[in-house]
């Protein structure tokens, strides 16, 4: 049965729109965005096209601007009364949750009785979050009617910060991964040669990618200060991609990496457009090995996609992944900066057999397709 669903989340994110697309959409169902940062536009069209109400908050404060806290509680205010007019619904959904958001999100589950309140943690929202941030969002995580998270991680989070009352209406459902059916309609047409070449690089290099995006969390300057230890004839058969395509709001960040990537014997790519699903398929089919060093990650969509296309991934040994275990598929570990260079020397010398490349990859579209995860997250709604 169609339901009415009102969305509070980053109206500009590539992952508000997947879920929409590949969640929402098959099920008929109708979708109001509340965008939780403002509006830039950049799903407009996907949005028009599937006539997808992105509501504008164009309330203007003036006398209380100076004034924070109340700013905000007046604002929350104003848009729960608008929102209101845009109802009934069905379903309430907090993706991406903070205080403020959740707070708008229980002003409508009030004022809609009958709407299920569910709450989903996209991973940083809560492992960079202070503890008094998160404190601060319990209240709200009480009185909902389900929390959604992709980790077991943080599911124990969860336990030790709010205790049962919270990590019993707690369910791991993960967002689905859309590149795996690209990456398989590449290889019908390209081979791995090809997708170097798409990207400049020729063949005879090994495509090294460090990190997925613009963040400062991604530490790739760290990286490649580490990958400079590595002997200069060695390093200069390596191509290093640096995919600094979302993220990029601090420019020092990116130009400390610039720098970095500069100063080495070897050729680096930046990817600094924004790459759509073909595309990404093509860069994931042109690496030979992944390294991951980000800050805290829940359960990386991009990591998924090369070990599909049959890459290999180093990862820092602060990041934890019981979902690979499960799956046994193995990465390679490091615990400090000056271990990369051995170990990518290492993993580049030693492929991955090709019988373990296609059961790894059988593992994660069976279970990390949006075919397989559109049913949990369905579940969540009644």
């Amino acid at each position: 049965m169609s339901k009415r669903i009102l969305m509070l989340t980053d109206a500009d994110s590539f992952w508000t729109r997947r879920y929409i697309e590949h969640v929402l959409l098959p099920e008929g169902h109708q979708v109001v965005v509340f965008p939780i940062w403002g509006d830039q536009g950049t799903n407009a069209g996907f949005y028009r096209q599937h006539g997808i109400k992105v509501y504008q908050d164009r309330h203007r404060m003036p006398l209380i601007r100076h004034i924070p806290r109340l700013r905000m509680w007046v604002r929350i205010w104003l848009n729960g009364r608008s929102l209101r007019k845009l109802g009934p619904f069905d379903i309430i959904h907090n993706h991406y949750l903070s205080r403020r958001d959740l707070a708008l999100g229980q002003a409508l589950a009030r004022a809609f009785p009958k709407a299920r309140w569910v709450c989903t943690f996209w991973g940083s929202d809560l492992l960079r979050a202070s503890r008094k941030a998160l404190k601060e969002m319990g209240p709200y995580l009480r009185r909902c009617h389900a929390v959604t998270v992709q980790s077991t991680l943080h599911e124990e989070l969860l336990q030790k910060v709010y205790g049962e009352a919270v990590t019993r209406k707690t369910v791991l459902v993960q967002f689905g991964v859309t590149v795996f059916k690209e990456i398989d309609k590449i290889e019908e047409t390209m081979t791995k040669a090809q997708c170097k070449a798409h990207f400049g690089i020729g063949q005879e290099q090994r495509v090294v990618c460090v990190g997925s995006n613009a963040s400062p969390a991604q530490h790739q300057p760290e990286v490649l200060s580490a990958l400079a230890q590595i002997p200069p004839e060695e390093l200069s058969t390596i191509t290093i991609v640096l995919q600094m395509t979302y993220g990029g709001h601090d420019e020092d960040y990116v130009r400390q990496v610039e720098e970095k990537a500069a100063a080495l014997p070897c050729r680096c790519v930046f990817l600094r457009e924004f790459l759509d699903g073909e595309e990404s398929a093509k860069l994931r089919k042109a690496a030979d090995v992944f390294i991951l060093a980000v800050q805290t990650d829940a359960f990386s969509a991009s990591m998924r996609e090369y070990l599909y296309a049959g890459a290999q991934v180093i990862t820092g040994d602060w990041l934890h992944y019981p979902q690979l275990l499960e799956s046994r598929i193995q990465t390679t570990h490091f615990a400090d900066y000056d271990e990369l260079p051995s170990l990518l020397v290492s993993v580049l010398m030693s492929p991955i057999p090709h019988q373990e490349r296609e059961r790894r990859r059988m593992e994660l579209g069976s279970r990390y397709s949006w075919e397989a995860v559109r049913r949990d997250w369905l579940a969540t709604y009644t």
